[in-house]
């Protein structure tokens, strides 16, 4: 099937007036507001989930080097932190 160039022009004008007239309606709505929301809501219940598994694995940890009489080294918690828990990248 030969089509004409012309037949691809308006093919591509018609999908972008599409997309754009989706991206309006999105926009319009405040559907990336809400998306936006739902994400920071799922890494913040993520953040939670991550901090109590640590702490209960520095607990375990304390607790079985305590059992066998091993003087453990355990970093501190990144609540513990002046930073905030996130590491500095090197200079």
């Amino acid at each position: 099937m030969n089509h004409p160039l012309s037949f691809y022009a308006k093919i591509s004008a018609v999908c972008f007036a599409v997309g754009a007239g989706m991206e309006a309606f999105m926009i319009r709505t405040g559907f990336y507001e809400k998306v936006t929301q739902l994400e920071a809501q799922r890494l913040e219940e993520t953040r939670e989930d991550r901090e109590r598994f640590l702490s209960e694995l520095r607990a375990e940890l304390e607790r079985q080097a305590a059992e066998k009489g091993i003087k453990l080294k355990v970093p501190p918690a990144s609540s513990d932190r002046s930073d905030g828990g996130h590491e500095m990248p090197p200079r």
